[in-house]
């Protein structure tokens, strides 16, 4: 297997899923027997680089997309001059599009939006291959579009013990995520009416009342336990009833989040949305259309009793479904351009 070199801006002191997404296919990828590399900044010329991986013998070359990765608006020729350097030195190229470009929703969006939506179909066209882990992407992008689905990238998890004390509030994982809807959030909790109200992994009360998109919702009540290593929190998401995830599709770190809940067997509640994953269907996750089901099925799992044969078809599910091996397996033969990729 030739060297394989990934390109992720800000790897690996920036927190965040595609950073966690990059540590778990460079552990995977050289288990197996693969040679990697990570390229974690953008200050130096793309010429520069490619010629540097000429030297080091590396054969493909995988970039980690999300637009706001390479540029502060999200604008950026980066990684598309770096795919022209590299393929014309006879690397492979492929694209994991994580984030395509963001929505029309605000105003100044309106003008970024068609900006980044240009700006990938150029990187794409210098490419060899494009994946993506949502097939409403997939279907935006092209057909030549693979879909690879990411799973959890925060390890294994624990085994659950019998009789192990659960938290005592429901879980919110990853409360920064974008498009995280805390409007529903507040009204599960508000009909659970557990003590704490909620359980936040992720953030502490000081961050929450900073931050835009929890600052009008955060109360004192809320059991805020910070930013913690991999092993902690899911150390305590292996203790929750329930997690609180509405909208598992969209970015990375949402969907990590709510797959790394799912893995320990608890009890996600979610919901669907205009990138929903029909894929997710026929899964163990409770899945609402609106902020009413979503607040109701959260209260019903909270008071319904929690099985050992529950949790394990949840785990089973996953392993099935969402086994991280697997999945960067998978990417591996499309970086490496295996036929049946």
């Amino acid at each position: 297997m030739s060297m394989i070199a990934i390109v992720s801006p800000g790897f690996p002191d920036v927190a965040g899923g595609v950073t966690d997404h990059t540590g778990r296919l460079m552990r995977h990828w050289r288990e197996d027997g693969g040679v990697v590399q990570v390229l974690g900044s953008v200050g130096e010329l793309p010429d520069d680089v490619a010629a540097r991986w000429e030297l080091d013998g590396v054969g493909a070359v995988l970039i980690q997309y999300v637009p706001f990765l390479y540029a502060r608006r999200g604008l950026s020729p980066y990684p598309r001059w770096l795919a022209r350097a590299a393929r014309a030195r006879g690397m492979r190229v492929t694209v994991f599009v994580h984030e395509p470009w963001v929505p029309r929703t605000r105003l100044p969006w309106l003008i970024l939006s068609p900006l980044q939506r240009r700006q990938l179909r150029r990187l794409i066209a210098a490419s060899d291959a494009v994946a993506t882990p949502v097939p409403a992407w997939a279907q935006m992008l092209g057909p030549q579009t693979k879909i690879v689905r990411v799973g959890s990238t925060l390890g294994e998890a624990p085994g659950r013990l019998p009789g192990r004390e659960a938290l005592e509030g429901p879980v919110v994982f990853s409360p920064f995520a974008a498009g995280l809807r805390w409007d529903w959030v507040t009204q599960a909790v508000s009909r659970i009416g557990a003590d704490p109200p909620l359980v936040v992994i992720g953030a502490d009360a000081d961050g929450m009342r900073r931050h835009s998109a929890t600052r009008r919702w955060v109360t004192a009540e809320w059991d805020c336990r910070g930013r913690l290593s991999a092993s902690d929190v899911m150390a305590l998401l292996n203790r929750a009833r329930v997690v609180l995830a509405p909208y598992l599709d969209g970015i990375t770190g949402r969907r990590t989040s709510a797959a790394a809940s799912l893995s320990t067997g608890a009890k996600l509640i979610s919901s669907t949305g205009h990138l929903f994953d029909e894929y997710f269907s026929q899964s163990p996750i409770s899945l609402a259309g609106d902020a009413e089901e979503f607040a109701r099925n959260a209260a019903e799992a909270w008071t319904s009793a929690q099985t050992d044969a529950e949790c394990s078809a949840r785990r089973t599910w996953y392993d099935t479904h969402l086994d991280p091996r697997a999945l960067d397996a998978q990417l591996l033969e499309l970086v490496l351009g295996g036929a049946s990729a």
